[in-house]
């Protein structure tokens, strides 16, 4: 558990300034340290920081996979304009990006810890359902997810009776690549699962798509995201939060 310092001297023109999540948190809870409410759930939120932690790793290990499928896609295209044969399976292994399912599985685990604790009683308590379901939406929308394919485990600790897949494809989730070209920002890994699950406050309070995330359909709905665009999006609703949580004004 990463331990909690808190800044000695925190100033609000600084905390404006701050990007990596983990960081910004802990710097919130300096400037909010004489609030009552953290005084008496400190060692809950110190959590936090692990949450938001192991969401960065997760994202930093896809983005990693989504490099690779840029280099393939480019290798793939330079190939193509010449007449020189070229093995196309050997290719694809060695910028393999369907580990980036496993990736992503373990990164919607670590979502759903971040929605446990703020639909926790002493937490939502202080901030309402409704205002979590308006300051958290995207997590929300992905707890289906998390509901169904959160296991790691037989990655981490493989069985005898395990499948050889070892899990990727009975997470159940779909993969492809979006957004091709040449640099390694324009290729992203894009995952999709149809299930007719929706949290519960997103019923009662936002009943329209969460947007990059949620397609209704007739039959059946379908929940599409692509973890690296909508991280910043995901941290920043979790900050949102806490800030409410002490009542600070940025």
């Amino acid at each position: 558990m990463l331990e909690l310092n808190l800044h000695p001297n925190p100033k609000k023109a600084v905390y404006s300034r701050i990007s990596k999540p983990v960081r910004k948190a802990a710097y919130l809870f300096a400037l909010c340290a004489n609030n009552p409410l953290y005084a008496k759930h400190k060692q809950l939120l110190g959590g936090v920081l692990d949450m938001l932690d192991g969401l960065e790793y997760h994202i930093g290990k896809i983005r990693t996979y989504e490099k690779a499928a840029c280099r393939f896609v480019a290798n793939l295209h330079s190939l193509s304009k010449t007449k020189e044969s070229f093995n196309l399976a050997a290719l694809s292994k060695r910028a393999n990006h369907h580990p980036a399912v496993h990736e992503a599985v373990a990164y919607i685990g670590r979502l759903g810890q971040l929605c446990a604790f703020f639909e926790s009683e002493w937490f939502s308590d202080v901030v309402g359902e409704a205002s979590i379901a308006l300051k958290i939406p995207s997590i929300l929308a992905l707890m289906p997810l998390r509901n169904k394919h959160s296991a790691h485990r037989q990655q981490d600790a493989p069985r005898k009776d395990d499948c050889n897949s070892l899990g990727l494809h009975e997470f159940g989730l779909k993969h492809g690549l979006v957004g091709f070209g040449y640099e390694p920002e324009s290729v992203n890994i894009q995952h999709s699962f149809p299930t007719n699950q929706r949290h519960p406050l997103l019923i009662s309070y936002i009943p329209s798509e969460i947007p990059e995330i949620e397609h209704f359909g007739e039959n059946n709905n379908l929940v599409i995201f692509t973890p690296t665009k909508i991280h910043q999006e995901v941290v920043s609703e979790a900050i949102d939060l806490l800030e409410l949580f002490f009542g600070f004004q940025p």
